[in-house]
């Protein structure tokens, strides 16, 4: 096992807590380079769901630095790799089902699956592609996330709500290799979300 302590930065805080007593925790600053914009604007989805594939990937350059534990940081890793697939899937859908004449629908639940499923017979009839191989090795790595993590929470909790252990098939992960494959996912995906977008605006004007 991976020493947590084994290749991580050095870290010492510069003060306590008692130092910043009576500061609220969300500020501006004076700071411009390290203050973030929130809220500015009208549809943040995208932002969403991009921060989080940027954060996992931001995560996996410090892996493979050996700047934070592998052990450890893993499992973050995997939780924004999933979250930004999901949130990227609810996005797909919103389009697809809006160029299908199909009613908006607010997904609420975390499987990937079936918004996967819904997704891929959406596109099959807005733009069939037979003999397509990109799709069916989509929908297969998202079934294997799926399968491991159906509800979001394996990657959060080291149990489930019985008490039950969260991955207990799952032994070792290997960063890299789970980043080249979530990195050709994303790609993929952003490339049909695109193409969504670009037909949408096209019916909306004509």
């Amino acid at each position: 096992m991976t020493d947590p302590n084994d290749d991580a930065l050095d870290f010492e805080p510069s003060k306590t807590p008692a130092e910043f007593a009576g500061q609220k925790l969300f500020i501006q600053g004076n700071d411009r380079a390290n203050m973030a914009m929130l809220g500015w604007i009208p549809f943040p989805w995208d932002l969403y769901a991009a921060g989080y594939k940027e954060a996992a990937d931001a995560l996996l350059r410090a892996l493979t630095a050996r700047q934070a534990s592998l052990d450890s940081v893993v499992y973050p890793l995997v939780f924004l790799y999933r979250q930004g697939l999901e949130l990227k899937l609810k996005l797909m859908l919103q389009q697809a089902r809006h160029l299908a004449n199909k009613p908006e629908t607010s997904d609420t639940h975390h499987k990937l699956m079936p918004m996967w499923r819904e997704l891929r017979q959406l596109l099959e009839l807005i733009d069939p592609r037979p003999g397509d191989k990109e799709v069916p090795a989509i929908e297969d790595f998202i079934s294997q996330l799926d399968s491991v993590d159906p509800l979001s929470f394996a990657f959060r909790y080291p149990t489930n709500k019985k008490g039950e252990v969260s991955l207990p098939g799952l032994h070792h992960v290997n960063v890299r290799h789970l980043g080249e494959i979530m990195d050709s996912v994303f790609f993929m995906l952003n490339g049909i979300y695109s193409y969504l977008g670009e037909m949408n605006q096209d019916r909306d004007i004509y």
